[in-house]
């Protein structure tokens, strides 16, 4: 419903190493994680199981290249959160995500983010990274697909038919953000 509301047609929701795969509104879902890596935190879109974390970030998108998925180098360059630095990376990921609606220091971080992935002639994608449904869909990306099937999508992805269409999270909802994540781990 948020999604929809939104005017999202789809969602990838990518929680901390739990593979999600539905949507309670019906909306297109690619099945998605965000998995911890030993360098950082590394989004696998289009699994079928989840991949064990703490394994390097280039064993990570090597896992999730081994189940046909799309491996993503999510808010690279941040200071504030566990982030891989694409540049280092031997095995090439499929994406990076250039725009991250969540980044506190984003004309720092998206700067170098567009960069890594010009550098690399990767595809350039977007997120809001969400957490809360308030923020749903601040930033995102459009996938051009020849259909709304989950596969198509991800291999539009594969294939570079992305756009990454920024948006930042205001101060209210990063104050609401933290106060749920210390309420949860209290």
């Amino acid at each position: 419903m948020i999604s929809r509301q939104r005017g999202l047609d789809g969602i990838a929701i990518t929680d901390h190493n739990f593979l999600c795969s539905r949507s309670a509104d019906g909306t297109i879902t690619l099945p998605g994680i965000e998995i911890s890596s030993a360098d950082g935190h590394v989004i696998g879109l289009g699994l079928s199981h989840p991949v064990k974390r703490g394994l390097s970030a280039d064993e990570t998108i090597s896992e999730i290249h081994g189940q046909g998925g799309v491996a993503i180098i999510p808010h690279p360059h941040d200071l504030l959160r566990s982030s891989v630095n694409p540049d280092r990376l031997l095995v090439r990921p499929d994406a990076i995500e250039v725009f991250n609606a969540s980044s506190m220091i984003h004309k720092v971080t998206w700067k170098k983010a567009l960069a890594s992935a010009k550098r690399a002639s990767l595809p350039m994608v977007a997120g809001s990274d969400s957490h809360i449904p308030q923020t749903v869909g601040t930033a995102f990306t459009i996938i051009d697909s020849f259909s709304y099937k989950p596969e198509a999508i991800i291999d539009g992805i594969r294939k570079g038919a992305v756009t990454p269409v920024p948006g930042t999270v205001d101060i209210s909802q990063r104050v609401r953000k933290l106060l749920l994540r210390w309420r949860d781990h209290r």
